[in-house]
């Protein structure tokens, strides 16, 4: 007769998977950290938009008043704890931004896990977002887009554990900290509202196939809507994705709060951040327009410092420091074809994981398609590009060994290739000569 294991006999097994799972998710996170740190503080000046928020952790650090007020506070904050802990140098501006994007990386390896269950796989997700030249150039400026990016991934995460629980009250706890989660990306930057709202209006709809008690006659385990499936109700919607991210959002407002001495700040400085966002913007020579995003047309110069000619100049001996904002083009354009793939396995074979995929992807880029702005950069697309390493691992999960294998492996190798090849022009401190620049420049927008 066969033993059937009892719940106290699978509860050990459960521990040591979660700490198998919590081990790997570190050295993931130490493995990206140790890729992204060499020379990450080689500027020894702000650059960029670092013009802004260096100075904005300075002062909020000297007397509690934050610049800037176009954009919510919490990267900001993150950026002058930073300074606070290593000091007002290149590695204390940058100190924070370096930890998000080796965490970056380490959600993305769990939100693949989640949506493969395959450890293999989500270390292929992780290794081509490291390489996607996305997460690197980010988290080596102090900027805020790599933690608006950190909160979104793991808010997704969070969403597809919650989508696979077994039960209403371990779904509602996933739900209840994806909710959090984007609250916290919107404290970042209102983009980050923009995955929230695609991850509602899913909701949404399987709560009205629920409502319509619709059936699928060939139903499938990996459905995205199965009405066998525990649903959170709509009180515990309202509580995961209202409730709890309006108050991760209204809690990053507490310092400034203070600083004033009143809740009305909360109203004052949302009053002001609506006037700014809605009223017209001086041109700038690295506009883009989102529709162009995809084909990589226009990436932003961050950084570009040639020696002078007191110094000899600018020539092969005497190299450029340069940083552009320039994902590896064999991921972004390999990633989105994967894209087009999960959004029909999705919609049409209606699988939960590339569905989500393609939500994320999409609802993250393309609300700029009604900016009332109308001042776009291509770095606002960066939190889409980050969906690519889980797109194409779940397309690598749906071929059989061998071609698994060699696809998995041919597209590492191709996509370390190319990161290798764009790297003088994405670390400053490895620099670039005039030959190696125009051949890395591949089209006259890219200047």
């Amino acid at each position: 007769m066969t033993a059937v294991a009892s719940p106290a006999d699978s509860e050990p097994s459960d521990r040591k998977s979660k700490i198998a799972v919590a081990l790997v998710g570190v050295a993931v996170f130490l493995a990206s950290l140790a890729v992204l740190a060499p020379g990450f503080s080689a500027a020894k000046d702000v650059y960029f938009d670092e013009t802004w928020y260096v100075p904005t952790a300075r002062q909020w650090l000297l007397n509690g008043e934050m610049l800037h007020p176009e954009h919510p506070p919490l990267a900001k904050m993150l950026i002058a704890a930073g300074v606070k802990l290593y000091g007002d140098n290149p590695f204390g501006w940058r100190a924070m931004s370096l930890v998000f994007g080796a965490l970056t990386v380490a959600a993305v390896w769990l939100w693949t896990l989640a949506l493969t269950g395959q450890v293999a796989l989500s270390l292929y997700a992780a290794v081509l977002t490291l390489l996607d030249g996305v997460v690197f150039v980010q988290s080596r400026i102090a900027m805020l887009d790599i933690f608006l990016i950190f909160f979104c991934v793991l808010a997704l995460a969070a969403f597809t554990m919650a989508e696979q629980a077994a039960t209403r009250g371990g779904g509602w706890r996933w739900h209840l900290l994806s909710g959090f989660c984007l609250g916290l990306a919107g404290a970042c930057k209102w983009s980050g509202w923009f995955l929230g709202f695609g991850l509602i209006a899913l909701k949404l709809m399987i709560a009205l196939l629920r409502f319509w008690r619709a059936r699928f006659e060939d139903a499938r385990a990996q459905d995205f809507y199965r009405p066998d499936a525990p649903a959170i109700g709509v009180a515990g919607g309202a509580a995961a994705y209202l409730l709890a991210p309006l108050a991760a959002y209204f809690l990053c407002y507490g310092p400034q709060m203070i600083h004033a001495g009143n809740v009305h700040e909360f109203i004052a400085t949302h009053e002001n951040m609506i006037a700014i966002m809605t009223g017209k913007s001086a041109d700038h020579p690295y506009k883009s327009v989102w529709w162009t995003w995809p084909a990589l047309w226009r990436p932003v110069w961050y950084l570009f410092d040639a020696p002078a000619k007191e110094a000899g100049g600018w020539s092969e001996t005497g190299k450029a420091a340069a940083v552009v904002g320039l994902p590896n083009p064999f991921v972004l354009f390999t990633g989105e074809a994967a894209i087009l793939w999960t959004l029909y396995a999705g919609a049409l074979r209606r699988a939960r994981g590339p569905l989500i995929v393609a939500i994320a992807f999409f609802a993250q880029w393309l609300p700029w398609a009604v900016n009332p702005k109308g001042l776009e950069f291509y770095y606002y697309f960066y939190p889409s590009i980050v969906c690519l390493g889980p797109a194409l691992a779940l397309v690598a999960g749906c071929l059989k060994r061998p071609y698994r294998d060699a696809f998995v492996w041919g597209t590492t190798a191709a996509a370390m290739a190319m990161f290798a090849y764009f790297l003088p022009i994405l670390a400053s401190g490895v620099g670039v000569g005039p030959a190696a620049f125009e051949a890395r420049v591949w089209l006259p927008t890219w200047r």
